[in-house]
């Protein structure tokens, strides 16, 4: 692999981009502007300078932090998910009974689209986040060129998307300055292009779909082991708990929460299918090989996590203690949850961040049990393509009964 990684002149990933753009709808004059090459760099290469300088450490992913943190809190409330959210179903008291995928989607996507665009994202479009989910459930059918009769859902989520990011850059600059570093400075590179609205819609699109499509899925499988895993589970609410006063997350003191850290690896060990794609621009020898000119070279990584060797015994349960006190498991060359070379997930920090948060602050406001004792643990749809983490198999779900802490004293 590390060979595949180093050699960024005769392998390269930007064929993937440009088909995602054809795929989504981009301009012929788009396409040409994102790939011109004549100043210099081309906008495609400048998003991703872009891309590391907010979410890579730094100022930039700490404002961005703040940013999310402000949308978690507000969005864990008791008050906000009796007043906001349609998913539950009440029953006795101060208790509500709610799935956990759609929960941690709509605490999520929405928390994300406000950090990322602020307030007027979601005030101009109501439907934002259904059509993404709807878009995502079945997003890899766009990457598999599926026919718009095949994949009408897909396709109409995709293009509810493109509307309402297509409207949010119609807006005047002043009614949506406080979106974020990222943001504001790649519509500036792409107006000085002479970009239409639609084309900075569409390639801001992408951005949005995979800081997006990861995050909430990690935090329903994490919080799904726990609600199985009871003794972990109460282990760290007890570790998380000096890291949440009056419902505020001191991130500083939660990333030090080793036990969570810990099941947060263990989550992404299990459930990540994330994998590297590379087109062979020239011959390229690879050990005793030799790589085709436009070849198409695919890395997946699922593979290496179920190595007993690297990661001990069971390797296909829910065991964070495999990552406890031992750097070596998680900075090894078999953990690829994030992928690696040039395509290294940049969105990883604020990925643990924000699921993190998440888990804290349910753990340590909510009394969170499963509806039914005996409820089983959703299965993976690992027969489903897919480019990061793997959903849930269809009619399958976490099924939880909520209670605030302060109500139960």
């Amino acid at each position: 692999m590390s060979l595949v990684y180093k050699n960024t002149t005769s392998l390269s990933f930007d064929d993937f981009i440009r088909d995602l753009h054809v795929a989504f709808g981009l301009s012929a004059a788009g396409l040409r502007t994102m790939w011109d090459k004549s100043n210099g760099k081309c906008l495609v290469h400048v998003a991703n300078d872009l891309h590391h300088a907010q979410l890579l450490p730094g100022k930039h992913l700490d404002d961005l932090t703040q940013r999310f943190l402000g949308q978690i809190e507000r969005r864990l409330t008791w008050d906000f998910l009796l007043a906001h959210d349609h998913r539950v179903a009440r029953g006795a008291p101060a208790q509500v009974t709610l799935s956990l995928y759609d929960w941690c989607a709509h605490v999520l996507v929405p928390a994300a689209s406000e950090a990322f665009f602020g307030e007027a994202m979601l005030r101009i479009n109501q439907n934002l986040i259904e059509d993404f989910l709807a878009f995502d459930e079945d997003s890899w059918m766009l990457t598999y060129r599926y026919p718009r009769f095949l994949a009408r859902k897909m396709y109409h989520g995709m293009q509810g998307n493109t509307d309402a990011f297509t409207r949010y850059f119609g807006l005047p600059l002043e009614e949506r300055s406080d979106a974020c570093h990222y943001v504001t400075s790649f519509e500036a590179r792409e107006r000085s292009a002479a970009m239409s609205d639609r084309d900075v819609a569409i390639t801001i699109q992408l951005f949005y779909w995979v800081t997006n499509a990861n995050a909430f899925k990690i935090c329903f499988w994490l919080l799904t082991y726990l609600l199985h895993s009871p003794e972990t589970l109460k282990a760290i609410q007890a570790e998380t708990q000096p890291s949440v006063v009056d419902g505020k997350v001191d991130i500083g003191r939660l990333l030090e929460c080793s036990l969570l850290e810990a099941a947060f690896n263990e989550t992404l060990r299990l459930t990540s299918a994330a994998s590297s794609a590379r087109t062979v621009i020239s011959s390229t020898p690879l050990g005793n090989k030799i790589l085709r000119k436009d070849t198409k070279l695919l890395l997946p990584y699922r593979q290496l996590h179920f190595q007993e060797e690297v990661f001990g015994p069971q390797v296909r349960d829910f065991h964070p203690e495999r990552f406890l006190g031992n750097k070596e498991v998680s900075s090894s060359s078999e953990f690829k949850p994030f992928g690696g070379g040039i395509t290294y997930c940049s969105g990883r920090f604020i990925a643990k961040r924000e699921v993190m948060a998440v888990v804290a602050l349910l753990l340590n406001q909510y009394h969170l049990e499963l509806e039914h004792p005996n409820q089983v643990l959703p299965l993976l749809d690992e027969l489903k393509p897919s480019l990061g983490i793997i959903s849930p198999l269809e009619g399958n779900d976490t099924i939880v009964v909520v209670k605030p802490r302060t109500v139960l004293g």
